[in-house]
Formats: C-alpha cells, sequence, structure tokens
C-alpha cells in the first residue's frame, strides 16, 4: 500500500535523499554539515492503546514511536509535534497525565514537545511528527543494510510485547515505567 501511493506523489525534489515509501524517515539535504530528518506516526485508541494503559503511557508511547525512528538514524531530536483527536468523554485528569507522559518522553531523550494540533474526535487519536539532525554520511535505511551491517537497538529487546502481555494479564497497571 505505501509503495502504491508514494508512486502518486509528486517524485521528490532535489533536496531529498530518502522520500515517500523509502523508509522510515525522511531524510532532507538543507544544505550543511547534517541532514534534517522527519518522521510521523498515528496511533489510535482502538489498535494502538490497550484499555488498560494509562494516559502518562499513552503519551510516553505516542513520543517514543516517533523518536525511535530518529534513534533508528542516528539522529538528535530538534522536537516534536503532536496531534491529538480527543473525544468529548475525556476526564480533564487523564488528558493531562497524557500530556504529561509527552512531556516526560520528550524531556528524558533530550528534546521537547514544541507545538501541535488539537481537535474532537470519536476516539482517542495521537499524531506525532519529529524532527532530527544527523551528519552528512551515505544514507542508511533497511534496505541498504547488509548482512555484515551493525544493527543498533535502544532500550531492551521484547519490553513493549512483556508490558502489552502484563496489562492484558493484570500483572502491571497504572505503572509509569
Amino acid at each position: 500500500m505505501i509503495e502504491h501511493i508514494a508512486g502518486l506523489l509528486t517524485k521528490p525534489g532535489k533536496n531529498t535523499v530518502v522520500g515517500a515509501g523509502e523508509d522510515d524517515c525522511a531524510v532532507l539535504d538543507m544544505g550543511g554539515d547534517d541532514y534534517l530528518l522527519a518522521t510521523t506516526d498515528m496511533l489510535h485508541r482502538k489498535t494502538d492503546f490497550p484499555l488498560q494503559m494509562s494516559g502518562w503511557q499513552i503519551g510516553w508511547m505516542s513520543v517514543a514511536v516517533n523518536l525511535s525512528d530518529l534513534a533508528s538514524k542516528g539522529a538528535m531530536p530538534l522536537g516534536v509535534l503532536m496531534a491529538i483527536g480527543i473525544p468529548q468523554d475525556i476526564e480533564i485528569g487523564f488528558l493531562d497525565e497524557i500530556i504529561r507522559g509527552m512531556d516526560d518522553c520528550a524531556r528524558i531523550y533530550g528534546t521537547r514537545v514544541i507545538g501541535g494540533d488539537m481537535d474532537s474526535h470519536d476516539e482517542l487519536t495521537m499524531t506525532g511528527t519529529a524532527l532530527g539532525l544527523v551528519k552528512k554520511r551515505p544514507a542508511y535505511n533497511e534496505k541498504g543494510s547488509t548482512c555484515r551491517g551493525l544493527v543498533c537497538v535502544t532500550g531492551n529487546l521484547g519490553t513493549a510485547g512483556a508490558a502489552l502481555i502484563s496489562l492484558k494479564k493484570n500483572i502491571l497497571q497504572n505503572n509509569r515505567y
């Protein structure tokens, strides 16, 4: 589907090193010593956030999925923009916790939520866009990796899956970490 959509779009301009459909991050050459990276992810209450998740966990996850795309390219984050679709029945305390989770995640990884948008929506929807800088070097992405390439990860493998199982089995509830 992504390749189909990318094929319908106008071809990227001369400053686009990696464009739509090629990787999780767009890579733009704006001149200077660094590339500008941009990535975006959309998350929904019904499909991405188990009901057991706290507002803080939802906020954290919404920022983390974007920052992880930058981290996969070795980029230093500049900031995160968050658009939030808010259902009418949301409790203000729950929304406050979402915002705190977003802020905590951004701060711990050396950046800030620098703007965004809010609107009324049928279900809680979080859309983030992260911007970052990486020193210019040959563009690396999963399509260009080889069996001799170096794979780096942030955090511990499997923790997201373990947390989901813990939430669903009521082993861990409303914990910030």
